[in-house]
């Protein structure tokens, strides 16, 4: 065969190999760089090799380690293992100065970095985000497993310091897999973006949309679905308390949570469907508390999410709504200030296991009472107010603990006061 034949056929057999089935697949170049490369938890067909376990949970639903270098603690079959997540990041933001005309005429600049106008204002420099110790563990015979966590550098969602040190600590039982209870100190069972875990974010900073819902509380919750997991539902009352809350800074009332998932993948699994590495789940949740103020007032929290993974792209999206009625049930006239949020992420494996890209496109609007450019607004009312943001960024896993990431986000700040603070945020992230 002649040389320029050879030039065009051997690469195309090469990727054919690649794409068939996965005995072929073990035969292809990708094998050569899997040793290297590190893999995700249920592989597509490419990255099939013979160390994977194709029953492995997916990705979205715990995953296991990679073959990555890296250090596992279990101590007595995983009734014991420690938890640790250390995040320092390295940030820049565009310094920007806006001039105001006041009501008598005179011309006020305003710089950025002393507003503080997005959810993160102004940071710059090195700065240690999070430090989270604790541990947790599985009594496997009789299905009880606890967590206990506390965080040494505790912050509230917007990213202001907390007093809130305390992040989990909690004992549930789960010997079947249809049936999770759970009581302690948690998580709210709404919003996607509200549970997943930091350490797992696509991106550094959570969607912005997550200021908006409660955050850990005091309570039980039940999480009841079919043997199969394919449906399932949790519900859970919990005690609002001043530090575990944003929007809450009561602890006489109770908020009641209810959350709904289809996980449409292990549907197909049920069935006998091979449908090599894909995920497909959806979401609702809902919310409701009542604040014993005088008069009283209402929260209430309705949310809808997805969550999709096919080869090498994972696709997730979400949108939450918020209702604050400040005047009692039965007022003549009574309306809700409204608030919500939205944002699509979208992550590429451009080396699977070793480097993903990713981005993210949101729009959130705390508070639609607030409206204007005032200047003595507090950072508090400016963190309310519409903002539309957009977000690239690449992700480098180093290890199984650990990882680099490099986000770039462009921040629009749709009322008041508008800046252009553009961030570059390094991040360096130690999880065990």
């Amino acid at each position: 065969m002649p040389a320029r034949g050879r030039s065009v056929v051997v690469p195309c057999l090469l990727i054919v190999a690649c794409l068939l089935a996965p005995s072929a697949a073990q035969a292809g170049i990708y094998e050569i760089f899997a040793p290297f490369s590190g893999v995700r938890a249920n592989p597509w067909a490419l990255y099939r090799f013979q160390y994977f376990d194709p029953d492995v949970p997916t990705s979205g639903e715990g995953s296991p380690a990679r073959p990555l270098p890296g250090l596992k603690v279990s101590v007595a079959d995983g009734l014991f293992q420690p938890v640790v997540l250390v995040r320092t990041l390295a940030a820049y933001t565009h310094v920007d100065r806006v001039n105001l005309t006041t009501a008598d005429g005179k011309t006020l600049s305003v710089s950025s970095d002393k507003m503080d106008p997005s959810l993160f204002g102004h940071r710059a420099g090195f700065i240690l985000d999070s430090a989270e110790f604790g541990f947790k563990g599985r009594h496997q015979m009789s299905g009880v497993y606890y967590q206990v966590k506390a965080e040494l550098i505790p912050r509230e969602k917007d990213g202001n310091r907390s007093s809130d040190y305390l992040k989990d600590a909690f004992l549930g039982w789960n010997l079947f897999p249809w049936m999770d209870l759970r009581v302690g100190r948690m998580k709210v069972p709404i919003s996607q973006a509200n549970l997943k875990s930091t350490e797992k974010g696509l991106l550094i900073h959570q969607p912005v949309l997550d200021t908006l819902t409660t955050k850990r509380q005091i309570g039980a919750q039940m999480t009841v679905g079919d043997p199969w997991q394919v449906v399932g539902l949790t519900g859970g009352v919990f005690n609002s308390t001043g530090l575990a809350v944003e929007q809450i800074r009561r602890a006489d009332q109770l908020q009641v949570a209810a959350r709904a998932e289809i996980r449409l993948h292990r549907l197909l699994r049920a069935v006998n469907v091979k449908a090599l590495d894909f995920e497909a789940t959806l979401g609702g949740s809902y919310s409701w508390v009542k604040e014993n103020f005088d008069p009283p007032t209402e929260h209430r929290w309705l949310g809808a999410d997805i969550h999709l993974h096919a080869w090498l792209f994972t696709l997730e999206g979400e949108f939450v709504r918020k209702d604050f009625y400040s005047a009692p049930p039965g007022t003549p006239g009574r309306k809700a200030d409204h608030g919500y949020g939205w944002h699509v992420d979208l992550q590429i494996q451009a080396w699977p296991g070793l480097l993903d890209l990713a981005c993210r496109v949101e729009s959130m609007d705390g508070d639609s009472a607030i409206r204007g450019a005032g200047t003595t607004q507090s950072i508090d009312e400016l963190a309310k107010q519409k903002k539309s943001w957009v977000t690239a960024g690449a992700s480098l896993k180093v290890t199984n603990e650990a990882r680099v990431d490099v986000n770039y986000l462009h921040r629009i700040e749709n009322e008041g006061l508008s800046f252009d603070n553009d961030m570059v945020v390094v991040l360096f992230q130690y999880a065990l």
